[in-house]
């Protein structure tokens, strides 16, 4: 890239100039890697942001960072804004939080979230005025830092019965032979039922308590061939 054309100064009220802009911001973030990949869209790190502005003569100045913590969080509040270099002029302010709460931050020391508070309020800022340059830049317009809650990895439910197989254990004890404390209970530890392991024990034990065929009302196809495999063991 150029460094002629990244010292040059451009005008937000300048369309064609800030579409300039745009096309300098694409090369730059790509060749940097400013960008963190979520759900396979590119949002831009902050960095990204900052560069935006420096290109329209914008800079972020720290206006306040105050400690909301209680008991149980470590918490800060950030408020950031957004002045042009000419003049000194306020063209945006973001107000941004940050917890220990969130998933990704459990782990995270006080300074940090303040920090994070901070990275996340300049980000803001910038978005509130160069949301549209960004997007124009093929990026998408929210900062990365305010994606955080996207980055966690998706449950995995794969070892968790679903509702028809859970159904199949209440038919099993719907068909024991459980008084009605015991029903009570094993109604209980299906609903809870978290994994296969679990259900495997519930199965098994339905299974031991299950009434004799001639007791069953309208036996189905498969509480016949369990009782034919039970005569023949």
């Amino acid at each position: 890239m150029s460094t002629e054309i990244v010292k040059q100064s451009f005008d937000l009220a300048a369309p064609q100039q800030a579409m300039q802009v745009a096309e300098i911001l694409q090369r730059f973030v790509k060749e940097k890697k400013l960008t963190a990949n979520i759900k396979g869209k590119e949002y831009p790190l902050v960095e990204a942001w900052c560069f935006a502005g420096s290109q329209l003569g914008l800079y972020p100045i720290l206006i306040d960072c105050v400690d909301i913590s209680s008991e149980k969080e470590i918490k800060y509040r950030a408020i950031v804004e957004i002045r042009k270099l000419s003049d000194d002029k306020i063209v945006s302010r973001g107000v941004a939080v940050c917890s220990n709460q969130e998933a990704s931050k459990r782990a995270f020391d006080g300074y940090a979230i303040c920090s994070m508070a901070q990275t996340r309020a300049e980000g803001k800022a910038f978005r509130m005025l160069l949301s549209w340059i960004m997007k124009a830049a093929g990026f998408e317009a929210t900062p990365a830092e305010e994606m955080d809650f996207a980055k966690q990895p998706e449950p995995d439910f794969s070892d968790v019965p679903d509702e028809g197989e859970r159904q199949l254990l209440r038919q099993l004890a719907y068909d024991s032979d459980l008084n009605a404390e015991e029903m009570e209970q094993a109604m209980t530890a299906i609903d809870l039922c978290s994994n296969y392991k679990t259900y495997e024990k519930i199965q098994n034990r339905l299974e031991v308590r299950a009434k004799p065929i001639d007791q069953i009302p309208n036996p189905n196809q498969k509480d016949i061939s369990k009782h034919l495999k039970k005569s023949v063991q």
